[in-house]
C-alpha cells in the first residue's frame, strides 16, 4: 500500500512538473520573441504561481470578474511573462497568438499586467511597491463585504507575488503595517525570495530579517527553502489559509533565472536570453524547442484540475445568489455597478446665517450625506481626519471587531492610503481618502496609478493654498494644481464655494473617475450666482459683463471672493468684464468648442487670479496678464502673505487697469 501511495504522489509531481516546465518555456519564448522581458523571475518563480493556480486558487476562468474569485495581483509586475504563460495553461481567454504579441503595441499581453486589458488581470502592476500594498484594500473589503453580505456570497483570499524589491519600497512598509494590525487574515504574501535585485546580489542594498519583521508586525511567517519543493509551497499555502487573525508572508527560497546559464545572476533580470541559453534551458526542462510548442495533455491537465476543484463552489455560490432577499439583492446589483452614475438624492448642509463657509466643512457634510444613501462609500484620512472634515459619521472605525465599520484609520501613510484605495475600488467598493493639499506629493505614484486604471477613487485635499497662513510654505501648495491637472484622465476640482462644492461632489459621483476635490480651509462668502449644476462642465459664467467686452478674468476656489471685489470695482469704473469660475480645468476642455468659446472668447484680454502655479494656465492667457504664485510661500497671517504676494484688491485692480489701458 505505501508503494501505491508513493507511485500516486509521483504521477501527482510529474504532472505538476510537466505544467510548470510548460510554462517556463512559454514565458521565456514570449520575451525572445519580443526581443524585451523579464526571464529571471519567469524561470525562478514558475513553481509558485503554478501550485497556486493549479492547487488552492478560486477562479472561474470563463468569468474572470466573478465576484467571489480570489484575487492575484502579481505585485513583482516585471513578471507579466510568468502570469500570462499561467493564465494560457488555466483556459483564461489568452491564445497563443496573445502570447506570441507580447509588449506589442495594443496586444492583450502588454508589458507588465493591465487590469482590462488581459483576462485574469486584477490589477495593473509595476511600479514596485504598489501592487502589494493595494492587495491590503482588496483584504479590507473582502472582510466588509463578508460581513455585509455574508460568507456565502463574499469569502475569497487575496494572493500576492512579490520580490525583494516590494518588500524594499517604502509603501510597502506603510500598507502591511496596516494590515497586520487590522488583522487581515485572508491575506498571504508568497515572497519570490532569490537574494538578487538589478544591479547585482540583495546584500549590497538589504539583509534585513524578513521573519523578525512581519512578526513584528503581526503577520504569521512561514519559510520555504526550496523554491523547486511544490509539496512544501502547496503545504505552506494550505497552512497560510488557516490562519484566523494574521495575515501571512510564505519567504520562499528561489533561484533567479533557474537552469540559464546564468542563474542566480543579476544578469537574467530584465534581458531576452540567448537562443543557445534557451535550448540548453529547454533540454533541461524537456519541453520541445520550437518556439511556443505547448503540451496540450499538460495544459489540459491544468484547465481540468482547476475546473474540478471549482465548479461546485461556483455553482453553489449563484444558487446562493439567487436565495438573497430583495433588499440584499439590490445592494449586490447596485455593488456590482460602481462605476455606473451615481445621484445623490438628499444633501445634509444648511447654508449658515452669515453666508459664509469652508470648502472643506461643506465637504464633510456632502461625505456624510452620500455616504447615507451609498453603503459602499468607505474611506479616511492619513490621520487628519478632523482638519479635512473627511471622516463618516454613526459608523465604527473598520477593524476585526467592527468589520463593517466604514471609517479607514490610515495613520500617517499616505502613499500606502492611496494604493490602498485603489485595492479597495477594484472590490467594487467606492473609497475616498484624505490628506492636506500639499502632502499629496507623498501620493502621488499610487494616485497616478489610480488614473491609469480608471478607478473611481475620490481624493480629498484640503490646506489648498498660501491662505493657510502660519504653517508656513511646508504646508502650503504651489505646484500641486498643475501636477494633478496635468495627469490623464484624471478630474481636479477646486470649487469656489458651498454651491460648487455640492456640484463638484456631484459631478465625481455622476462620472465615476478618479478625481481630487481641493478644499480652503478658511471661511468664504456663498456667492449668489455659483451654480453647482454647472460645475460638470469645467467652468461658467459667474458674472457677466455688464458693458461691452473688455476683459475675462478667470478664478478659482477661494480666489473667487476675492475676483468679485476686483470686478465690483471695475464694473464702478465702467468697464465691461467678464468673471468665470474654472473648478475643473479637465472638465472644461472636454466641452465642445462651441460650448468653449462662448465662456472664453478668443481675441479678448484673459486674466488669471489663482493662488497657485502659472504653469497651467498658459492655454488661457500669458504672464503680464496672470496673478498666480510661482516660488514658495511664507510665515505668517494669511492677509499679510496675500498682500506680499499681490494677492489684494488694490495691487490687482491697479495692475488690471493698467493693462485694459494700453
Amino acid at each position: 500500500m505505501l508503494n501505491i501511495n508513493k507511485r500516486e504522489e509521483a504521477e501527482v509531481d510529474n504532472s505538476i512538473n510537466k505544467i510548470i516546465e510548460n510554462i517556463r518555456a512559454l514565458g521565456i519564448d514570449m520575451i525572445n520573441e519580443a526581443k524585451s522581458g523579464h526571464p529571471g523571475i519567469v524561470l525562478g518563480a514558475a513553481p509558485i504561481i503554478t501550485t497556486l493556480y493549479n492547487n488552492h486558487i478560486k477562479i472561474d476562468p470563463e468569468n474572470d470578474k466573478w465576484l467571489n474569485r480570489d484575487r492575484f495581483i502579481m505585485s513583482a509586475g516585471h513578471g507579466s511573462a510568468l502570469l500570462y504563460s499561467t493564465l494560457f495553461m488555466s483556459g483564461f481567454d489568452i491564445s497563443l497568438d496573445d502570447l506570441k504579441n507580447f509588449r506589442k503595441i495594443d496586444s492583450l499581453t502588454p508589458g507588465h499586467p493591465e487590469v482590462g486589458v488581459t483576462k485574469g488581470v486584477d490589477m495593473s502592476t509595476g511600479p514596485l511597491g504598489q501592487g502589494i500594498s493595494s492587495s491590503v484594500g482588496f483584504a479590507i473589503s473582502e472582510r466588509f463585504l463578508r460581513n455585509y453580505f455574508g460568507d456565502k456570497i463574499f469569502n475569497y483570499y487575496t494572493y500576492v507575488l512579490c520580490g525583494d524589491g516590494d518588500l524594499m519600497e517604502g509603501i510597502s512598509y506603510e500598507a502591511l503595517s496596516l494590515a497586520g494590525h487590522l488583522n487581515l487574515n485572508k491575506l498571504i504574501v508568497l515572497y519570490d525570495s532569490n537574494d538578487v535585485t538589478l544591479d547585482g546580489n540583495l546584500n549590497l542594498s538589504f539583509n534585513e530579517n524578513i521573519k523578525e519583521r512581519f512578526e513584528s508586525m503581526n503577520w504569521n511567517y512561514i519559510f520555504v527553502d526550496d523554491g523547486e519543493d511544490t509539496n512544501k509551497i502547496d503545504n505552506a499555502i494550505t497552512e497560510a489559509k488557516e490562519s484566523i487573525i494574521k495575515p501571512t508572508i510564505i519567504e520562499i527560497k528561489t533561484k533567479i533565472g533557474r537552469f540559464s546559464k546564468y542563474e542566480g545572476n543579476c544578469k537574467v533580470h530584465g534581458s531576452p536570453l540567448e537562443e543557445e541559453d534557451i535550448l540548453e534551458i529547454k533540454k533541461k526542462l524537456n519541453v520541445r524547442e520550437t518556439p511556443f510548442s505547448v503540451s496540450l495533455e499538460a495544459q489540459s491537465e491544468m484547465k481540468s484540475n482547476i475546473f474540478n476543484r471549482n465548479v461546485d463552489s461556483i455553482k453553489k455560490w449563484y444558487d446562493e445568489v439567487n436565495n438573497l432577499d430583495i433588499q440584499l439583492k439590490e445592494k449586490l446589483n447596485l455593488l456590482m455597478e460602481n462605476k455606473s452614475p451615481l445621484k445623490i438624492m438628499d444633501i445634509d448642509y444648511v447654508y449658515p446665517e452669515n453666508g459664509k463657509d469652508s470648502t472643506r466643512n461643506v465637504s464633510g457634510n456632502v461625505i456624510n450625506s452620500i455616504a447615507k444613501y451609498y453603503p459602499f462609500l468607505i474611506g479616511g484620512s492619513a490621520d487628519v481626519s478632523k482638519s479635512t472634515m473627511s471622516r463618516i459619521k454613526d459608523t465604527a472605525d473598520n477593524s476585526l471587531e467592527t468589520p463593517l465599520g466604514r471609517n479607514i484609520n490610515f495613520g500617517i501613510r499616505e502613499n500606502a492610503m492611496a494604493a490602498i484605495a485603489n485595492g479597495i475600488a477594484l472590490s467594487n467598493l467606492t473609497p475616498f481618502v484624505s490628506t492636506f493639499f500639499a502632502f499629496s506629493d507623498y501620493l502621488k505614484p499610487s494616485l497616478r496609478m489610480s488614473a491609469l486604471m480608471d478607478l473611481p477613487v475620490i481624493y480629498v485635499f484640503s490646506h489648498d493654498s498660501i491662505s493657510v497662513g502660519e504653517d508656513g510654505p511646508t504646508h502650503q501648495p504651489i505646484e500641486q494644481l498643475a501636477s494633478l491637472r496635468a495627469l490623464p484622465n484624471f478630474d481636479t476640482y477646486r470649487p469656489a464655494d458651498a454651491n460648487e462644492t455640492i456640484g463638484a461632489y456631484k459631478a465625481i459621483l455622476e462620472l465615476r473617475k478618479p478625481a481630487a476635490i481641493i478644499l480652503g480651509r478658511n471661511k468664504v462668502k456663498i456667492q449668489e450666482n455659483t451654480k453647482g449644476g454647472e460645475v460638470i462642465k469645467g467652468a461658467y459664467i459667474v458674472e457677466p459683463e455688464r458693458n461691452n467686452l473688455d476683459a475675462i478674468i478667470i478664478t478659482s476656489g477661494e480666489e473667487l471672493e476675492l475676483t468679485m471685489d476686483v470686478y465690483d470695482s471695475l464694473n464702478e469704473k465702467g468697464y465691461g468684464i467678464r468673471v468665470v469660475s474654472m473648478p475643473s480645468m479637465s472638465r472644461f476642455e472636454k466641452n465642445d468648442e462651441e460650448y468653449k468659446n462662448a465662456i472664453l472668447p478668443k481675441n479678448i484680454k484673459t486674466f488669471v487670479i489663482e493662488r497657485s502655479a502659472s504653469l497651467s494656465w498658459y492655454k488661457y492667457t500669458t504672464d503680464e496678464y496672470m496673478f498666480t504664485i510661482d516660488q514658495f510661500g511664507k510665515s505668517g497671517n494669511a492677509l499679510d502673505i496675500d498682500k506680499a504676494f499681490g494677492f489684494n484688491k488694490e495691487s490687482i485692480l491697479e495692475k488690471i487697469e493698467r493693462k485694459l489701458n494700453e
